[in-house]
């Protein structure tokens, strides 16, 4: 996935070197593993998962400083959860 989101991020956020690499390459290993340590979520190469992946990384970058994580964020992850929680009830009842 990170292969994916990589070069998208430094095109969003306007960086052409590799100066930035190892900091891009954290947010985005950091949100990946949260989503799957704390939230259960295991995401994929979907398009929205790696939407949603360089969105937050992108606001991350932006706002080192600032702990409050936005809205739109927050409401899409509270989506997944859902969605995992109704895709785990799906298996259980067949």
């Amino acid at each position: 996935m990170n292969e994916e989101i990589m070069p998208l991020l430094k095109a969003r956020l306007g960086i052409s070197t590799d100066v930035r690499d190892k900091l891009l390459k954290a947010l985005i290993d950091g949100i990946i593993s949260e989503c799957k340590n704390t939230h259960g979520i295991e995401l994929d190469e979907w398009p929205e998962h790696i939407m949603f992946v360089l969105d937050w990384a992108t606001w991350k970058y932006q706002h080192p400083e600032d702990g409050t994580t936005p809205r739109s964020i927050q409401y899409r992850l509270k989506n997944m959860i859902i969605q995992k929680e109704c895709r785990n009830d799906e298996s259980d009842l067949g």
